[in-house]
């Protein structure tokens, strides 16, 4: 039981707690939308397929290469391919679809981790890895681009690698 002393004090925590939440949790969600507009370059977008037709593309950055293809099912988009990674061990990869609109614009995002032991980033081989996800597509948008954030794992006398690609330069 707290006494009549004791609860401003309980009242200036939770106030205090509740600022924090607050700046908290905007600045999550800010750092989820920091790329929502942009423009991505005419190079980097991949027409969304009409509605029963399958288009074969490659994604090839310094750090890999991924031939994929995409399919749009209603208002979902499958895309299945492998790839060939420059590394030899990955910690995390991080995936980044954008959507876009008309005039290359993003209008949504979606963010899918891989792991090695994930299902959604299957190890085939040391060299050929295996990605097959389905997207909502979100109303308006006519193409996508594709990023993604990694890290390599720690080798005896090396430092991890951190490396990524976007699609906006």
């Amino acid at each position: 039981m707290v006494g009549k002393a004791g609860r401003p004090r309980i009242v200036f925590v939770t106030l205090i707690m509740g600022i924090f939440l607050v700046c908290w949790l905007a600045g999550c969600q800010s750092l989820g939308q920091r790329d929502m507009g942009r423009l991505v370059p005419d190079f980097y977008r991949v027409a969304i397929p009409p509605v029963g037709e399958t288009a074969s593309n490659t994604l090839k950055t310094h750090d890999m290469t991924v031939r994929y293809q995409c399919r749009r099912a209603g208002d979902y988009l499958k895309i299945w391919g492998s790839g060939d990674i420059r590394y030899q061990t990955i910690d995390e990869l991080i995936f980044h679809i954008y959507f876009l609109g008309a005039r290359g614009e993003v209008i949504g995002i979606h963010n899918f981790y891989s792991y090695l032991d994930h299902s959604d980033f299957i190890d085939l081989t040391l060299e050929k890895r295996q990605v097959h996800r389905d997207f909502t597509i979100p109303p308006g948008a006519v193409a996508f681009a594709i990023g993604y954030d990694g890290q390599t794992g720690r080798m005896p006398g090396e430092d991890a690698i951190s490396f990524s690609h976007n699609p906006f330069h």
